[in-house]
């Protein structure tokens, strides 16, 4: 089964640099303009290390993971990062508010190693499919750094307290890390390196199976480039490369908060209006509705149907009319679960047929966000013609899905807060 592990991490150093001033979200949701604004903002940030998300252009520029590889060196050789001598797990607590309501959650995590397991021997589960370019741009920058310098967010079954008896004797120690962030987020991390609680965390994950939530073009590439290094390395024990750093969280974790993301359909993709509404009809049934209720759906508050939007005075909810002849016209011997997704309802009885477009080109044809303020702003920009509002998936949807040995579209959940790029660095 999975074999998580502690490890002697590499960090910034806590007495020469300001944490919260050198930590970025994940590269996937930092545009190229974040990426400028980050190094000006310290010239230490970890985007130097992680990058932004790639153009299609950046992937054949070299000196851009180049660059990423020496700055590295540099902040090493200057202390700047430094190395714990222990190997030990890591705990971290999450404080945080939910984006788009006044609840508060908190959210807590281990920090560890995982083996990397191919997905066929179902230790390690994926739960969506993922796009090529950030894949292509995520194995040139591991093999130029041979670094991890941000988690892959995973989820395990857990219903001991055993997690949170540990966190409680931590309360009264001293953080390594303890500081908000620019989003007035609460980060605290602590250092497990103890024998008796470095027991307890290696029997919480014994024989668990790990399910990925986010970070699934980490993982893949992770694989992929221990593959290729074993084959180049034949016979090295258990070598670094044949793990990757993870963030592990229960499943009832009561900050396990997943958004769902909507589809925004940019102008790049061109059809007629009425023909459009004329086409969704062979499938759904058209309910005009207020922006509130598309605020609804995307809360989960309804538990059937999606919403459509051309602007905010003009939206809709569409309910499915026949299940069976839906089927038809989708892939065939598929999990029952995956028919009632709304992102396959979406691609496969609208997009596919009325826009003409294949899988491979949502890349670039759609705008993802978990916002619905985004999602408005983007139809009156009229960079869009319409968009599709998703209700959020659950934590069990997700764990029956893998499962199921189904895979969900690429984007169908989105995990608020992601874990910061820059806390702790995993080198090989």
């Amino acid at each position: 089964m999975s074999h998580v592990v502690p490890f002697c991490a590499w960090h910034y150093h806590p007495g020469h640099i300001a944490i919260p001033r050198v930590v970025a979200p994940p590269y996937d949701i930092i545009s190229p303009e974040a990426e400028i604004q980050f190094q000006k903002h310290d010239p230490y940030n970890v985007v130097r290390l992680e990058l932004g998300q790639a153009k299609p252009e950046d992937l054949e520029n070299s000196e851009r993971y180049a660059s990423a590889k020496r700055y590295l060196d540099e902040w090493v050789q200057k202390k700047i990062l430094v190395q714990e001598a222990k190997p030990a797990f890591y705990l971290y607590e999450m404080t945080f508010k939910h984006p788009f309501q006044e609840r508060v959650f908190s959210r807590l995590a281990v920090f560890a190693l995982i083996r990397l397991q191919p997905f066929e021997r179902k230790i390690v589960f994926p739960h969506e499919k993922t796009h090529d370019s950030p894949k292509v741009d995520r194995g040139k920058l591991l093999r130029a750094t041979q670094a991890n310098f941000s988690p892959v967010f995973t989820i395990y079954e857990d219903t001991t307290k055993v997690l949170d008896e540990i966190r409680s004797t931590y309360d009264s120690q001293k953080p390594l890390f303890d500081f908000k962030d620019d989003q007035n987020i609460h980060h605290r991390l602590w250092i497990v390196d103890s024998e008796k609680y470095l027991r307890e965390l290696f029997g919480i994950f014994d024989r668990k199976r790990i399910f990925i939530a986010d970070g699934h073009h980490r993982y893949s590439t992770a694989l992929q480039y221990a593959h290729e290094m074993n084959n180049q390395f034949l016979g090295e024990r258990d070598p670094a490369w044949n793990y990757v750093l993870s963030a592990l969280v229960r499943f009832n974790d009561p900050g396990l908060l997943i958004l769902p993301i909507h589809r925004v359909i940019l102008k790049s993709l061109q059809t007629e209006k009425e023909e459009f509404l004329n086409g969704l009809k062979k499938h759904f049934v058209l309910h005009s509705v207020s922006r509130t209720v598309l605020e609804r759906i995307s809360e989960g508050g309804i538990s059937e149907g999606f919403g459509l939007a051309f602007s905010q005075d003009e939206c809709y909810s569409l309910e499915l009319k026949d299940k069976t002849m839906a089927r038809q016209d989708m892939p065939q011997e598929k999990p029952a679960l995956w028919y009632e997704l709304d992102m396959n309802l979406v691609f496969y009885l609208i997009l596919q047929p009325l826009f003409q477009i294949k899988e491979s080109e949502q890349e670039w044809n759609i705008f993802y966000t978990p916002s619905l303020e985004e999602v408005f702003q983007k139809l009156a920009s009229r960079e869009a013609s319409c968009a599709f509002v998703i209700r959020p998936v659950t934590a069990s949807v997700i764990k029956d899905m893998c499962e199921s040995g189904e895979l969900m579209p690429q984007k169908s959940t989105y995990f608020y807060p992601k874990f910061p790029s820059g806390l702790l660095i995993y080198r090989h």
